[in-house]
C-alpha cells in the first residue's frame, strides 16, 4: 500500500514538475525555463536538495517504525490478557476476527455457551454468575456486556441481519476504546511523538510541493525537494507508528509475541505433554493470531494424535467436511459476525431510526 501511494504521490509529481510544458505556468515565463528557470545551477542545487529530501523522508520513516526486540518463547499467555488484548499489545489495533476470538475465549472459559443453529445463525448464551465474570479480562467482559450475555439466560442471536450487526458494532467499538484504555491504564503504549512531527511536516511538505508546481513563485523544479521528502515520509501513515510501548508495554508484548510463536509452530522445543496440557486453551489465542491451523499442526506433530475438537465449540456441517481447523472451521462463526457487519454497512442506516443515521462496517482497529 505505501509502495502504491507513493508512485501516485510520484506521478503527480511529476505531472505537476512538467506541466508548463504543455498547459502553460502561472507566471508569463514559458516553456522549459518555466520548469528549470533560467539557471542551470539552480536546477542542479534544487536536484541534489530533492535526494536529500528523499533521503530525510525515508530516515524518518525507517524510525517511525517502532523496533522492538527478539522474539522470545512462551508456552502460555499473560494472566489476564485475553485474546483481544494480546493482539492489541503485539499490532496496536485489533483485528477483524477478535470478536469471534473473545466469543471462543468466553466459551472457553464457561461463562457462555455457542450453539450452532444453521450456516448463517447462532445463538451466544450466557451462562454464567456474576461471580465468574469477575475472573474474566476486562476487554472480553466488555464485549460481553455489549452484546447482553453477562447474565445467566442472556441470548445474543448472530443471525447476519442488520440489527445483529449493529449490536456488533457497538460491541467492537467499545472492545476498541477499552484496549486503548487497559493500555493508557497499564503505561503499555504512548503517543510517539517523533511520528507525529513526521506527519504534520509530509503535510507540510505536500503543501508547499503544490505551491511550488502551480509556478506562483518561480519553475516548478523548485516543489521537486518537498515531493521528495512527502514520498520517502510516507512510512509514518502506516498503521501503528502513532504509537510507541513502553518498558513495561514490550515486557507485555514479549509474552503476547513469544506466546504468537509457540502457536505458530515457530518455535520446536514445546514438549509434547505441554502441547496436551494447554491445547484447547490456547485454541481462542491462535485463532486470533491466525495461525489455528499451524497450532493444530504443531500439536499433531508433537503428539502423534490429530487435534482434539473442543468441547465448547458446536460441530457444524463444513466442520465434517475440512476438520475444525481448517480455513472454513471456526470461520463459520467468525463469518456469520462479519456478514452482519458487511450488512450494516451497506443498509448505512442504524435499524431502528430508519436511516437517520449511517455507521460503517468496523473489522479492525
Amino acid at each position: 500500500m505505501r509502495t502504491a501511494v507513493g508512485v501516485v504521490v510520484g506521478v503527480f509529481a511529476g505531472i505537476g514538475l512538467l506541466w508548463p510544458l504543455v498547459w502553460g505556468p502561472a507566471s508569463d515565463v514559458r516553456g522549459f525555463a518555466a520548469v528549470v528557470g533560467d539557471s542551470w545551477v539552480l536546477a542542479v542545487g534544487v536536484a541534489g536538495l530533492s535526494v536529500v529530501g528523499l533521503g530525510a523522508g525515508l530516515v524518518w520513516s525507517r524510525y517511525a517504525s517502532e523496533r522492538l526486540p527478539e522474539v522470545p518463547v512462551r508456552y502460555g499467555p499473560r494472566p489476564g490478557v485475553g485474546p483481544a488484548q494480546a493482539e492489541y499489545v503485539m499490532h496496536k489495533w485489533i483485528g477483524d476476527s477478535a470478536p469471534a476470538a473473545t466469543l471462543l475465549h468466553l466459551a472457553e472459559r464457561g461463562v457462555v455457551r455457542l450453539v450452532f443453529v444453521s450456516e448463517d445463525l447462532w445463538r451466544i448464551e450466557g451462562i454464567a454468575a456474576p461471580g465468574r465474570w469477575a475472573r474474566i479480562d476486562p476487554i472480553s467482559r466488555t464485549l460481553a456486556g455489549a452484546l447482553g450475555i453477562r447474565t445467566p439466560g442472556a441470548v445474543f442471536v448472530a443471525d447476519g441481519s442488520v440489527r445483529s450487526g449493529y449490536v456488533l458494532k457497538r460491541g467492537m467499538e467499545a472492545m476498541s476504546d477499552a484496549c486503548r484504555s487497559w493500555a493508557a491504564e497499564e503505561g503499555l503504549l504512548v503517543i510517539s511523538g517523533r511520528t507525529w512531527i513526521g506527519r504534520a511536516m509530509v503535510c507540510l511538505c505536500a503543501v508547499l510541493a503544490a505551491v511550488g508546481f502551480l509556478g506562483v513563485v518561480g519553475p516548478t523544479i523548485l516543489g521537486l525537494p518537498f515531493a521528495a521528502f512527502v514520498i520517502g515520509a510516507l512510512g509514518v501513515f502506516a498503521a501503528g507508528t502513532g504509537l510507541r510501548h513502553t518498558p513495561t508495554g514490550r515486557q507485555v508484548w514479549a509474552d503476547a509475541a513469544g506466546f504468537e510463536r509457540v502457536l505458530s509452530g515457530r518455535s520446536s522445543g514445546i514438549r509434547s505433554a505441554a502441547i496436551g496440557e494447554c491445547f484447547l486453551a490456547a485454541v481462542p489465542y491462535a485463532f486470533a493470531f491466525g495461525v489455528a491451523g499451524r497450532w493444530a499442526a504443531t500439536y499433531r506433530r508433537a503428539t502423534g494424535r490429530p487435534a482434539p475438537d473442543p468441547d465448547w465449540y458446536p460441530a457444524t456441517t463444513l466442520d465434517d467436511d475440512a476438520g475444525l481447523y481448517a480455513d472454513v472451521g471456526f470461520n463459520n462463526l467468525d463469518a456469520t459476525l462479519c456478514m452482519a457487519l458487511y450488512r450494516l454497512e451497506a443498509a448505512g442506516t442504524r435499524p431502528d431510526t430508519g436511516g437517520d443515521h449511517s455507521f460503517g462496517a468496523m473489522c479492525g482497529f
